[in-house]
C-alpha cells in the first residue's frame, strides 16, 4: 500500500528536497494535476489578487469619492467642479470646464504636445485625445449624447467588482493551461537532460517531474513582479532553473540507482543504460 503525501508538503519538498522527486513519480495523474491547480491558485494569488487588492485596499468607491471632482456631463456640455493637471513628462491629462477656458482644435493643439506619448485635454465642449503617439483625435461631447455624472460612476462600482471576478477567473484559466503548456516545453529539455545523464524515463515521468519543477520558479517570478524593475530574459532564467532542477533530481536517482548496484549487484534494472 501507497501512502501518499500530502499535497502542500510536496510544495515544500518540490522547492528544496530534490531528491524527493523520485517519491513524486509514484504519484497518480489525478493527484498531480490536483497539485498543479492549487500551485497555479496560489501563483495567482500572489501575483494577481494581491496586487489588486493592495491598489483597491479602501474600497473603489472610497477611491472615487476621494479623488474624483464631481463632474457633469449633460445636453453636450461638460463641468467639472476644479481644474485637473496632471503632468509626468510622458503623459499629460489637462481638464478645464470653464466656458471662457476652451482648446483649440486637435491640429493646432497637437504640436504644443508633441513630445508627450498621451494626452488627454477637456473642455466643457469636447474631448482631445493622442495615445501611443498617434494623431489627436477630437471629440464633441453634443455628438455623443449621453448623460453621466459621478454619482453614475459610483453606481457602476459594484458592476465593476463582478467584471474583475469574471476577468479574474478567465485569467486563472488562461495562466493554468500556459502552465501546463509551459511544462511540456521543461519536459521536452528533460528528455535531452535525461538522455546525456543516460538515465531513461518516459515521457510522461518526464512531464510530472516538470510539474515539480515549476513550483520554485513560479514563487520566484511571482514575487519578482513586486520589483520596481524588469529582468531581461528572466523566462530564460525561470524556465532554465526548471530545467536545472530536474537535472539534480534524475541525477539522485541515478546515484540512488548505482549504490543499489552496489549494494545488492542488482544489474537488470532497464533504465540504466550503459
Amino acid at each position: 500500500m501507497v501512502i501518499e503525501m500530502n499535497i502542500f508538503k510536496e510544495m515544500g519538498l518540490a522547492v528544496y528536497s530534490f531528491k524527493s522527486y523520485k517519491e513524486f513519480l509514484k504519484n497518480r495523474k489525478g493527484k498531480v494535476f490536483l497539485f498543479s491547480i492549487v500551485v497555479m491558485l496560489i501563483y495567482f494569488f500572489i501575483k494577481m489578487v494581491i496586487p489588486f487588492l493592495m491598489l483597491n485596499g479602501s474600497g473603489l468607491a472610497s477611491v472615487i469619492k476621494e479623488n474624483v471632482p464631481d463632474f457633469r456631463l449633460e445636453n453636450g456640455v461638460l463641468w467639472v467642479e476644479e481644474e485637473v493637471q496632471i503632468d509626468d513628462g510622458d503623459t499629460c491629462v489637462w481638464i478645464d470646464t470653464d466656458p471662457d477656458e476652451v482648446f483649440y482644435d486637435a491640429d493646432e493643439m497637437e504640436e504644443y504636445y508633441d513630445e508627450y506619448t498621451n494626452v488627454w485635454l477637456m473642455d466643457s465642449e469636447k474631448m482631445l485625445i493622442k495615445s501611443n503617439n498617434n494623431n489627436m483625435q477630437q471629440f464633441y461631447f453634443a455628438d455623443m449624447d449621453a448623460e453621466f455624472s459621478k454619482e453614475d460612476l459610483m453606481a457602476l462600482v459594484p458592476s465593476f467588482y463582478f467584471m474583475m471576478v469574471i476577468i479574474m477567473i478567465i485569467c486563472y484559466v488562461v495562466m493554468t493551461a500556459l502552465f501546463f503548456f509551459g511544462v511540456l516545453f521543461v519536459a521536452l529539455l528533460g528528455m535531452i537532460v535525461a538522455s546525456c545523464m543516460r538515465y531513461q524515463l518516459t515521457f510522461g515521468q518526464l512531464y510530472l517531474l516538470g510539474v515539480y519543477s515549476r513550483v520554485l520558479p513560479l514563487l520566484i517570478k511571482a514575487l519578482v513582479s513586486y520589483l520596481p524593475f524588469t529582468i531581461p530574459y528572466f523566462w530564460v532564467i525561470n524556465f532554465g532553473l526548471s530545467v536545472v532542477i530536474i537535472g539534480i533530481a534524475i541525477k539522485g536517482m541515478r546515484e540512488d540507482l548505482l549504490q543499489q548496484q552496489n549494494n545488492f549487484g542488482a544489474s537488470g534494472d532497464t533504465r540504466w543504460m550503459e
